[in-house]
């Protein structure tokens, strides 16, 4: 939900149903992404922000009363701070949301789609990563300010059934 001015700071997860096979969720540490970064990757990033557009849910589905986005530019959403400073640690991290139709402000489209490229490679590498293989009646909580996490797919004629609870949040700095 990094798509909004004030995303959720926190977000728990409880498994009341998982499929034989598949639909772990991986999170990356994004403190560790940010500390690691090579300098020159962080120099390009040094006070930009980025769309964290809104047009799609998390299954991918277009939203209802929204128009399908061609051009990242042109996408409604938010634009945070790439690095963003964890208000309770003070610590930096990277701030990516998903990355479909993410853009950086003020590049031109191929230097962004370069750039947020080459930062989703650094995020997502294994040693930054850990998955939650689920099982029934796991819960698991993070801090979206300083983790990324995603679903892996599943059969879809399994089921996978999760109580979702969000805290709120504040606008990323």
């Amino acid at each position: 939900m990094s798509y909004n001015p004030q995303p959720p700071c926190a977000s728990a997860l409880y498994a009341l149903e998982v499929p034989p096979a598949g639909g772990d969720t991986g999170f990356a540490n994004m403190y560790v992404a940010y500390e690691t970064l090579p300098d020159e990757l962080r120099q390009q990033i040094e006070g930009r922000l980025c769309r964290h557009d809104s047009t799609y849910n998390s299954a991918g589905e277009l939203r209802r009363g929204f128009s399908e986005v061609t051009d990242p530019r042109q996408a409604p959403g938010a634009d945070h701070p790439i690095i963003r400073t964890h208000p309770v640690t003070g610590r930096k991290a990277l701030f990516l949301g998903r990355r479909r139709n993410a853009y950086i402000q003020g590049l031109e489209l191929d230097d962004s789609e370069r750039l947020l490229d080459a930062l989703w490679a650094h995020a997502t590498r294994p040693e930054l990563t850990w998955y939650q293989q689920w099982r029934v009646g796991d819960l698991v909580l993070w801090d979206n300010r300083c983790v990324l996490h995603r679903r892996e797919e599943f059969d879809p004629n399994s089921r996978r059934l999760m109580h979702r609870s969000q805290i709120k949040g504040d606008r990323p700095y």
